[in-house]
């Protein structure tokens, strides 16, 4: 039985060898294929992309947006730029129930989360801590410029000194 089908595969190439119709016919299907799996990949990638822009991407640039118009606007800072890094993805806390059952082993405490209407409940989420700011103003030589654009900073990102960065801009 092999032999037959070995034998006709080995015909139906050899068909192919002969005839031309059938070669462009195949080299046009293997064309279309081709633009096909390219024009898909195209837009697989591009979705890649706009789901690596997520919401702790937006929540960064929409806060440096923020803290650079803001900044800019202390007497002396001039045209002001901030680049804030962050130390991980968000984080979610979901509501959990302790559920408490005893067998001749002892006792097992065993933690699930909280449903409704299947769905888990979610308690809060937190966005990542801030980890480093980076500050690059027009006034930044000037010591008082420099202090006030510190000490702002300080006060409306709630981190510490050493993770504050002012540079002049050139």
């Amino acid at each position: 039985m092999s032999d037959s089908i070995f034998d006709r595969i080995k015909s139906c190439f050899t068909n192919i060898k002969k005839n031309r119709k059938i070669q462009y016919f195949l080299l046009l299907i293997f064309i279309v294929i081709l633009v096909f799996t390219l024009f898909f990949s195209k837009n697989t990638n591009e979705k890649a992309v706009k789901v690596q822009t997520d919401e702790v991407t937006l929540y960064v640039e929409n806060l440096e947006k923020r803290l650079s118009s803001t900044l800019s606007k202390i007497s002396g800072a001039g045209d002001v730029s901030v680049m804030i890094t962050v130390e991980s993805g968000k984080e979610t806390v979901l509501a959990t129930k302790i559920i408490t059952t005893q067998n001749s082993n002892g006792t097992i405490i065993e933690e699930t989360p909280v449903l409704v209407n299947g769905k888990t409940v979610v308690l809060k989420e937190m966005f990542p801590k801030i980890i480093g700011v980076l500050i690059v103003a027009s006034g930044a030589d000037n010591i008082v410029t420099r202090s006030n654009l510190q000490n702002a900073t300080l006060s409306l990102l709630d981190i510490e000194l050493n993770q504050i960065e002012i540079l002049t801009r050139k």
